[in-house]
């Protein structure tokens, strides 16, 4: 087809068509605010049949927002977490749900220090809630174990106003480590690092809760043993609060008597523990990544324990306490 001569335009249509090829360049340079299908396959390694959610979110305290996709690949629903780089994108995470999730929808929970996880429920009437953060957390809460058809995200009042999930009774709280049965008028350890880089170790512990006094946070190490000391665990200070047990080690148990170490704990002692007042215990570790938190203290005239009881995210440690454990 041959090219025709076109008539010039007068001033009005002229000025028309370079608004209009004025913000078709604007359209066609702007950038899309998600990473596409195409990028998603090449960095999961999975055909994307369908995006059923994606958002963006800043999910921990780096200027940056993470991109979250949930979509279906094959006879599963996936979930993904990229971060943005120099060249486009970057995996931090992948989850196979290993089904397709019915009802599926995706929120944020703020867990204090400008850090958020990703929420995700799913199912009907009574819902299962997983949540995972951008590396490798991930706590389940299923109908087995709580009455999940209502769940409410709550903010805690005082700072650093993270949030609280309510079913209903029953309030749970992060503490660094797994999500918790919390009472506001506890004591609530919250774990802030727990760093094992050789002789830059560090362990910090922060009371979000109530001020408590005589208190003894204990942290255990479950994989080690005594032919692991002192090459993966020892103190590098001589603090008189604190001390080291090694296995083997007569020590207390909850309901009386005695028991002998299997694995190392470590005692922190204060006088005592206001709201927000934090715990920073320089050590040696090395290949550590399991251990359980617990504390017992004293209120009011009562010797009480943290955790109180048995609930989703507590284990037993091996003095008989109710403690919280991280595993991954």
């Amino acid at each position: 087809m041959a090219l025709q001569p076109v008539a010039p335009a007068g001033k009005g249509g002229m000025k028309i068509r370079v608004l209009f090829l004025a913000a078709a360049m604007i359209a066609a340079c702007k950038k899309n605010p998600h990473i596409s299908k195409s990028e998603i396959e090449q960095l999961t390694g999975n055909k994307v049949e369908q995006i059923l959610i994606q958002k963006k979110y800043q999910l921990d305290s780096s200027p940056s927002f993470e991109d979250i996709v949930l979509f279906e690949s094959g006879k599963t629903t996936r979930l993904a977490v990229f971060t943005p780089s120099d060249k486009g994108y970057g995996l931090l995470r992948q989850h196979d749900f290993m089904q397709q999730l019915s009802e599926a929808k995706l929120f944020f929970v703020a867990i204090g220090g400008r850090k958020s996880q990703i929420l995700i429920t799913h199912g009907q009437g009574e819902k299962t809630l997983q949540l995972f953060d951008a590396r490798n957390f991930t706590q389940e809460f299923s109908p087995k174990n709580l009455a999940t058809a209502s769940v409410k995200v709550v903010k805690v009042e005082d700072k650093p106003h993270d949030e609280l999930l309510n079913f209903g009774k029953d309030n749970f709280r992060f503490n660094g480590v797994r999500w918790v049965p919390y009472a506001p008028d506890e004591i609530f350890p919250y774990v802030d690092s727990f760093e094992a880089q050789g002789d830059q170790s560090i362990i910090e512990i922060t009371n979000r809760g109530q001020f408590g006094t005589r208190v003894l946070v204990t942290i255990a190490f479950p994989e080690l043993t005594a032919a692991d000391l002192p090459a993966k665990l020892r103190l590098t200070k001589d603090i008189s609060t604190v001390t080291l047990y090694k296995p083997g080690a007569s020590v207390h148990k909850n309901g009386g008597g005695n028991v002998s170490l299997q694995h190392p704990i470590i005692e922190i002692r204060k006088d005592s523990w206001g709201k927000n007042g934090r715990i920073k215990l320089p050590l040696f570790m090395k290949d550590v990544k399991r251990f359980t938190v617990r504390a017992v203290y004293s209120q009011r005239g009562q010797n009480l324990t943290w955790p109180a009881a048995a609930g989703v995210g507590i284990t037993k440690d091996g003095q008989n306490y109710f403690a919280v454990e991280r595993v991954q």
